[in-house]
């Protein structure tokens, strides 16, 4: 075990140095890894003999700990570098692949883990309807010593049926799937599965409770938990989304352009993994850029959701129809190759943005599009307002910073 937690302490610290410029002290590096597998510290790691991160080969589920027990460590190690980026859990697992100890895929949560078998288990019977649609869902987490039982509610309806009737035709459904920690708190096999229908969700779990006490039963609380999925939503999932975007980012979503469309976009851990996952498919050139971007739109999705105050309301102002754009600086701004520049769609009256140096974004309007080009009239700065310029598709953006990245070439 020990031998297995120094390859990954070493991989996090050269993790960090190269991609960050950060030197992690081996101390600290061991107690992260120690709190990516779960644990307290790297002394409760070590003391674990009977579920020893070194049984990871043997787990049938690999689930990522939460963040929340990460960070909470983090915070009570001192002298922590102040700019060491939250996630880390590429540099951390890395070793974990390379040792063959991971064979499968990774779970994000423990809710997804049940979803996803939810979801085989329902392919492997005959559908209740035809055109059935999930109308109540949610997963509850039991734990008990190494156990941990993953209940998943759904309640089905038939839209058709019930136009055709007049009233609601529902099935509900729960599933019971238990789990046996093994390796760490991040590898589990699965035990038991128990599972339970109904004509309506309340009487699924009224006969599951004969066979599982613990169950929840009240409306609110599967509303609640429905709420911590989306707050847990895995990447696949946020993809997913995006589909019916008009945008790279949509064409992303539904593999548009692929070799092969399919199969979904699978559960992984990191970027890595997707990077890998898109080279393997044969995608479209400028894909694996709208990837990246969308990484980075997820990560601050998630670091949005988990903040305390992203359920607070916030009005927003309403800008002015006739407010005018300026001129935005933008630092740091590293331009894109031509193989990597994706494009966005725009029509004529869009707002948008474009850069001569890659430093500063000038504000344009969209007066015509064609097959390879956007005429734009310049907003500002005042000597250059009114002027007209024909570009190219991939050189007229929707932001200041994808414009700096994507600057005039000609």
């Amino acid at each position: 075990m020990e031998h297995i937690t120094k390859l990954c302490a070493d991989s996090l610290r050269a993790f960090c140095l190269n991609k960050f410029g950060i030197q992690l002290k081996s101390s600290h590096a061991h107690e992260l890894v120690a709190a990516y597998f779960g644990y307290s510290s790297r002394a409760a790691l070590l003391a674990d003999t009977k579920c020893s991160i070194g049984n990871l080969r043997h787990a049938e589920f690999i689930v990522l700990t939460p963040t929340a027990p990460i960070r909470e460590r983090r915070s009570k190690l001192n002298g922590l570098p102040q700019d060491l980026p939250e996630d880390l859990a590429e540099g951390v697992y890395l070793p974990l692949y390379d040792e063959k100890l991971i064979l499968h895929t990774i779970w994000p949560t423990l809710e997804e883990l049940g979803k996803a078998l939810a979801d085989q288990h329902l392919k492997s019977k005959p559908a209740y309807f035809s055109d059935q649609k999930i109308q109540k869902h949610g997963v509850k987490l039991e734990f008990e010593n190494d156990l941990v039982a993953i209940v998943v509610f759904r309640e089905y309806v038939s839209p058709y049926l019930t136009l055709a009737s007049g009233k609601n035709v529902l099935r509900g459904v729960v599933d019971v799937y238990n789990i046996k920690r093994i390796a760490g708190y991040i590898g589990y096999v699965k035990t038991d599965h128990y599972s339970t229908e109904a004509d309506t969700l309340e009487a699924a779990i009224v006969k599951m409770r004969d066979i599982h006490h613990q169950i929840i039963t009240s409306p609110q609380a599967i509303n609640a938990m429905k709420a911590h999925e989306e707050a847990e939503i895995s990447f696949s999932a946020w993809l997913a989304k995006q589909k019916n975007r008009d945008t790279p980012l949509g064409d992303l979503a539904i593999k548009r352009g692929f070799a092969d469309k399919s199969e979904g976009w699978p559960i992984y851990s990191s970027l890595k993994e997707y990077q890998a996952f898109l080279t393997s498919n044969h995608p479209p050139r400028g894909s694996m850029a709208t990837l990246e971007r969308a990484w980075k739109s997820y990560q601050s999705y998630l670091r949005k959701k988990q903040s305390p105050s992203s359920n607070k309301q916030v009005k927003k102002s309403v800008p002015k129809k006739d407010d005018a754009r300026t001129v935005v600086s933008v630092k740091k701004a590293i331009p894109l190759s031509y193989d990597k520049r994706s494009i966005e769609k725009f029509s004529p009256g869009d707002a948008a943005w474009i850069s001569w140096d890659g430093k500063k974004a000038i504000p344009v309007s969209v007066l015509e599009v064609d097959e390879s080009h956007y005429s734009v009239k310049v907003e500002s700065p005042r000597k250059m307002a009114g002027n007209t310029h024909s570009l190219f598709l991939d050189e007229v953006r929707s932001s200041p910073e994808l414009a700096c990245e994507n600057l005039v070439t000609r």
